[in-house]
């Protein structure tokens, strides 16, 4: 990937996009080839090598092997996953660790996805230093991102952080990642169908800041990835590559813009409502691209009735006591940072039936645009086996109704969920698509 060309230039958006990345690798044999790049990106000859039991297994230890033979002294760093969970979660206790143990006369090199790469992010942000990362899966989008999502108090937050210097992807590990880790990146990236709008509708009602080039870098790669499916459930090297740059570009799109807005709406927040739910009631869910892909399938399907939808239909109603007795009631204990995020948002989000009739044809042609994305959705997640994954089919239907009702709240971004909160449709429309989950999750 030539990042060169994107970073420095002035683009079309009237920013200059500084993007610190200093390349990404995504090759055959690209593990082959790390100690050369490390070495060209630093002096230091101590390595920081943070992995958890998994990630080791799958490349870091060899990995390992592989700095120790070019004469690096490597520090490793074993991130423990918990016990009642199949995957690593990004708390406090996890970054503690990474920062208690790392001393900046060494270069750190995180070994993982998802969560091990949002730990060192943060941690080596907060440290002030410089980190590459090794990929062992094509499982979400955070590897090029400037924000990492950390789970405080329960509820899943994100924190601006510095990117890696170096993305590398070795395609021979990729392809033999688990298959729920394929599916997650998938899920995540499938979500950007809804995500991408949900950015035009913040456009279209309230002129927020847009880039094209970071919208077309998004919509490229979900185009790559909607007409190469069958190549990455077969584990080919081009449908693994299609996948894995997807999910890169889509970080860098975030990096473009400065948040997540290209890569984040509805579908993401029914997905950050249930790790709070997880963590206030100590129950396990299904990972990140999991449940962002199962949840792209409502979104999608909220966008598809919008479009058949006369705006005139709509009565839009601001009534902040019933927001705020309904956040208390579903954020329960964490319902006192829902309402401070309430306060920042409740002005900006108001708008009139005259706005929205204003903006309906252009909201209904962005829909248009994107409409055989939306219909591909159901299928894509059907072939990818999303329905007959048994932690979707047990996904608790009670925090599921709330995340779909409430999940809007937990960002200050105003989506199709917003939009029909206001017109007191959200409910209505979301007991329909989970009748209609329900019934794919019962075939």
């Amino acid at each position: 990937m030539n990042i060169k060309k994107i970073s420095g230039e002035k683009c079309s958006c009237g920013k200059v996009h500084q993007i610190p990345i200093e390349d990404v690798i995504i090759a055959e044999n690209a593990l082959d080839r790390t100690t050369a790049l490390i070495k060209e990106i630093t002096e230091e000859q101590k390595i920081y090598l943070i992995v958890d039991q998994n990630t080791k297994k799958a490349a870091g230890a060899e990995l390992k092997e592989k700095l120790l033979a070019a004469n690096f002294e490597v520090v490793e760093i074993m991130l423990k996953e918990r016990e009642e969970d199949d995957h690593l979660v990004p708390e406090p206790g996890a970054l503690f660790k990474i920062i208690e143990k790392v001393e900046p006369d060494g270069y750190v090199l995180a070994c993982g996805s998802g969560s091990i790469n949002d730990l060192t992010a943060y941690a080596a942000h907060k440290m002030q230093l410089p980190y590459s990362v090794f990929a062992t899966a094509p499982s979400m989008d955070g590897y090029a991102s400037s924000v990492s999502s950390i789970t405080v108090d329960g509820v899943k937050k994100t924190y601006s952080t510095t990117p890696p210097e170096l993305i590398i992807a070795d395609l021979n590990i990729l392809k033999a990642a688990p298959w729920k880790l394929i599916q997650s990146g998938l899920g995540d990236l499938l979500g950007k169908v809804s995500s991408l709008l949900e950015w035009k509708l913040g456009v279209a009602l309230f002129d927020e800041y847009f880039c094209q080039e970071a919208f077309d870098l998004v919509e490229n790669v979900l185009n790559d990835l909607i007409n190469n499916s069958e190549k990455i459930i077969a584990r080919e090297e081009l449908g693994i590559e299609i996948l894995t740059k997807g999910l890169i570009y889509s970080g860098v799109s975030m990096m473009m813009v400065g948040s997540s807005r290209p890569a984040s709406g509805t579908e993401h927040h029914i997905s950050h409502f249930f790790d709070m739910y997880a963590g206030i009631f100590q129950k396990s869910v299904p990972t990140h691209g999991i449940k962002v892909g199962t949840a792209s399938f409502i979104s999608s399907n909220f966008y598809l009735k919008l479009l058949e939808t006369d705006f005139n239909e709509f009565e839009l109603e601001h009534n902040r006591e019933d927001r705020e007795k309904e956040i208390r009631e579903a954020y329960l204990d964490k319902a006192d940072g829902i309402l401070e995020l309430l306060d920042q948002r409740w002005e900006h989000d108001l708008i009139t039936k005259d706005d929205l009739l204003n903006q309906e044809e252009q909201i209904k042609s962005n829909i248009r645009e994107f409409k055989d994305y939306l219909e591909s959705v159901e299928g894509i997640l059907a072939d990818f086996g999303f329905f007959e994954r048994k932690d979707v089919k047990n996904l608790n239907r009670d925090w599921l109704k709330k995340a779909v009702n409430h999940g809007f709240e937990l960002r200050f971004r105003y989506t199709i969920s917003t939009l029909l909160r206001q017109a007191g449709l959200l409910e209505k429309w979301g007991d329909h698509v989970l009748s209609k989950l329900d019934e794919k999750l019962s075939d």
